[in-house]
């Protein structure tokens, strides 16, 4: 790579399914730590380029991994990670130049009621994927303090459509094919965040144990949930041996399996908002029902059949009741959400148009640390983690 270019830094596994299509936009870099699972991540996308920080996760001091980037010179960065201005400045600038420009990239949409989501009005440039994100930033009370902001659409079904043949034999690896004598189900539970909103050993156990025959259980446990030894082994314990079940590891890819499922059962994951697109039954695990982050106000939830924790046991019936009234009561409602989440009728060049206008700027001055020699000194050596 030379000087004056874009290049993409992913700092977990999840976030390669999120920055893969910008760096097909604009032949960008991916900028890596040589862990295991990013390797495995990044053998599930086509054509990147990948620049390995050898020695470097996410939980060494934060000058190791600013000097990797920095040593690439971008003009423009995209990332995934959701970090402070403080953060951004010690990663990303060192005084010696010009800072380059910022773009966060989230990894994925939700409703759920966490707090630091308010720090994408905070970012240098916020890669919105529609209205949603948009209005959910106006209900924080920090949509005014948004500088620059690109609507990207959904980028990533994008950019399975584009290279499907690739990404299903992706999946084919995986053990994953079509099988229309078969009614699949995807499983795809949020990770364990701090106000509990996985529904994963809850539901995972009435899932297999009462799986109808002639269906098929694909299980996708989020990948910052699957890095535990203890979680790995109990959704073996639970999955293990049974050839109608199969438990989707080391690989963030999503839109392969999304497309070949028949019928979806999540809680809050972003994964839910992307399953609209295929207008198939849902059904969704309220895990924080009844507590402060009770998710009874998402839209989500009128897509679908809605189930609270104590009656998860219910789930296979309730995939039929979802299956049986689909087209009449949730159809429709999908459709609307959908299109609210991901703003229709944005295309790729689109999108690279508008992310290159509203990078050809200066950074903003909060990310030159002449400005602010002093910011959050501790954070200096802190990891990412």
């Amino acid at each position: 790579m030379t000087a004056g270019r874009s290049v993409a830094i992913a700092f977990y596994p999840h976030h390669v399914e999120h920055l893969a299509p910008v760096c097909g936009m604009f032949d960008a870099p991916l900028l890596a730590c040589d862990a295991p699972d990013m390797i495995a991540a990044v053998a599930c996308y086509p054509g990147l380029d990948v620049r390995w920080m050898r020695g470097v996760g996410e939980h060494s001091p934060v000058r190791a991994i600013g000097q990797a980037l920095r040593g690439l010179a971008p003009d423009v960065v995209y990332y995934s990670h959701l970090a402070g201005r403080p953060l951004l400045r010690n990663l990303f600038a060192d005084g010696r130049g010009a800072p380059p420009r910022i773009v966060h990239c989230p990894h994925g949409f939700s409703e759920k009621r966490q707090d630091w989501a308010r720090e994408v009005a905070f970012q240098d440039v916020a890669l919105l994927p529609g209205r949603h994100a948009l209005d959910q930033l106006v209900e924080f009370g920090v949509a005014p303090l948004l500088a620059y902001y690109v609507i990207g659409g959904n980028l990533r079904k994008l950019h399975y459509e584009a290279h499907r043949a690739f990404f299903d034999a992706v999946a084919a690896r995986h053990g994953v094919v079509r099988d229309p004598a078969r009614h699949t189900v995807l499983y795809a539970p949020t990770w364990n965040d701090r106000i509990g909103s996985s529904s994963l050993f809850a539901a995972l156990e009435p899932l297999v144990r009462d799986l109808p025959a002639g269906h098929r259980l694909l299980v996708k446990p989020h990948p910052l949930s699957d890095r535990d030894a203890g979680t790995r082994a109990r959704i073996d314990a639970l999955c293990g041996g049974r050839r109608d079940v199969v438990v989707l590891r080391d690989c963030p890819l999503t839109m392969p399996f999304l497309a070949l499922a028949d019928s979806y059962v999540g809680d809050m994951s972003s994964l839910a908002y992307d399953y609209l697109a295929w207008q198939r039954p849902m059904v969704f695990l309220n895990q924080t029902a009844g507590s402060a982050a009770d998710a009874a106000g998402s839209r989500l939830l009128a897509c679908g059949m809605a189930l609270a924790p104590a009656n998860y046991g219910d789930v296979h019936a309730a995939l039929a009741r979802a299956a049986a009234v689909h087209a009449t009561t949730h159809a429709a409602a999908q459709a609307a959400l959908y299109a609210y989440t991901y703003e229709p009728g944005r295309s790729v060049a689109d999108v690279r148009a508008a992310l290159a206008d509203v990078t050809s700027g200066p950074a903003p001055t909060w990310m030159d640390p002449r400005w602010a020699p002093r910011a959050a000194p501790a954070r200096q050596d802190a990891g990412l983690g």
